[in-house]
């Protein structure tokens, strides 16, 4: 169901300290691994053409400068979202589906939390012929870059806060 209309084809396997890259002309290349991070900045670069610094999407840093908060730290209206918001989210399961503890208590600080978020990108309702709205991003659990109902990610992931970059 992958379209370069709705989000990036380009794929790569999950490494988790892979990206993000430091340069566009890395991502013209083609890169073999990456992170959630590394999705996000191809996101942007192949969808709307803007080429997001390293320092842009690192975390913490890139979680307190870039783009506007829709939610921070609160419940979402996913009704709100546009495709293109940048989901910020908490692990609660592993790739087994087993829980794990990676709220806020569990660190030594807020900015060693905020480094441990996932990143994804929402799609909203895709033209599948279901209601299901949709998250692309790339996790461990699939092995890279993938699409997911929304459902699907928020069984594996607890939404913290969205932002619009665009």
């Amino acid at each position: 169901m992958k379209s370069n209309l709705d989000f990036p084809s380009d794929t790569f396997a999950y490494r988790y300290l892979a990206g993000p890259v430091e340069t566009a002309e890395e991502l013209d290349l083609g890169v073999k691994e990456g992170n959630c991070r590394f999705a996000l900045q191809l996101y942007f670069y192949r969808k709307y053409g803007i080429f997001l610094k390293k320092d842009d999407v690192y975390l913490p840093g890139g979680y307190k400068v870039l783009g506007r908060f829709i939610f921070q730290e609160e419940p979402f209206d996913f009704n709100i979202l546009k495709t293109g918001d940048i989901l910020y989210a908490q692990n609660l399961r592993n790739k087994e589906g087993k829980e794990v503890d990676k709220s806020l208590e569990r660190y030594g600080d807020k900015d060693e939390w905020l480094y441990y978020l996932h990143s994804a990108i929402y799609l909203g309702k895709l033209n599948d012929g279901t209601d299901n709205r949709y998250v692309w991003h790339s996790t461990n659990i699939d092995g890279g870059p993938t699409l997911w109902a929304l459902d699907k990610f928020q069984y594996y992931y607890k939404p913290i806060s969205a932002k619009r970059l665009i």
